[in-house]
């Protein structure tokens, strides 16, 4: 099997970093927040692989310890989907295990399959992480402040086109609409009903939790299935990541879209 489809559980986020100016006179970077606010490995991700064709990793370790990640190719197209749990094993280390499921090839179904991956790694808080897959591969990422920024539902308004991914069959140009009290719907599968609302996490971070209904024969996953999301915002870049799956991990949701 491919690398890119080994991944499972691997942790990364989308990030942001700033600097102004140029030479002698440049500002320095904001402040981080103090090193209190998180701990362990908890926080948004960023990387990428180490292979000759780098793929980038972006996902979120939660408050709880519940990691949600996607593998994308340099286009943006999403080759693999993971979710799992780690556990602080030392101060300055993790293990874990998690679920991969490869989106990667859409000509060859048998290759797409889920995976239970196990790992362990080292990081510091607010800062890098390392891990290594049970298979041996490894990956570094690098943490995004942006996660202890307040989380507002009002800076996802708007309309977003992208591409959604279901029980591992894509469909781009997904049209997803977010509007007033977070209610977030999508008119781009004729004969589905799609509704959801987003709310942010009561853990304060800047995530959001966005449990979505899907009903009608032509849905991307099972009809009636209820799929709960972990939904991330990009202010900067206008992009949205919402990746989830249903209480019996059955039936798998991803989107990425960019704001029109």
């Amino acid at each position: 099997m491919n690398k890119m489809t080994t991944l499972g559980g691997l942790f990364a986020a989308v990030a942001l970093s700033a600097c102004g100016g140029s030479g002698d006179d440049a500002a320095p970077p904001p402040a981080k927040p103090p090193a209190t606010v998180v701990s362990g490995a908890e926080g948004l991700w960023t990387g990428q692989t180490p292979d000759a064709i780098a793929m980038s990793v972006q996902g979120v370790v939660l408050e709880n310890g519940e990691a949600w990640n996607i593998v994308s190719a340099v286009d943006g197209t999403v080759v693999g989907f993971s979710q799992g749990n780690i556990q602080a094993s030392a101060p300055d280390a993790i293990t874990g295990s998690g679920r991969y499921l490869n989106v990667v090839d859409q000509a060859h179904l048998t290759d797409r399959k889920i995976e239970s991956v196990s790992y362990f790694g080292r990081y510091a808080v607010r800062d890098s992480i390392q891990v290594t897959a049970s298979n041996g591969w490894k990956y570094s990422g690098n943490y995004g402040v942006r996660y202890e920024q307040p989380a507002a539902v009002s800076e996802l308004l708007g309309t977003y086109v992208g591409t959604g991914i279901g029980n591992q069959v894509s469909a781009p140009l997904i049209s997803l609409s977010v509007t007033t009290g977070g209610l977030v719907s999508t008119t781009s599968y004729p004969g589905c009903s799609v509704r959801g609302t987003l709310v942010p996490r009561a853990s304060g971070r800047n995530v959001f939790d966005l449990p979505m209904t899907f009903d009608g024969t032509t849905c991307p996953v099972a009809n009636g299935s209820v799929v709960n999301q972990v939904v991330l915002y990009n202010n900067t870049s206008r992009s949205i990541l919402i990746m989830g799956q249903s209480a019996s991990k059955e039936q798998t949701f991803i989107y990425t879209g960019l704001k029109s």
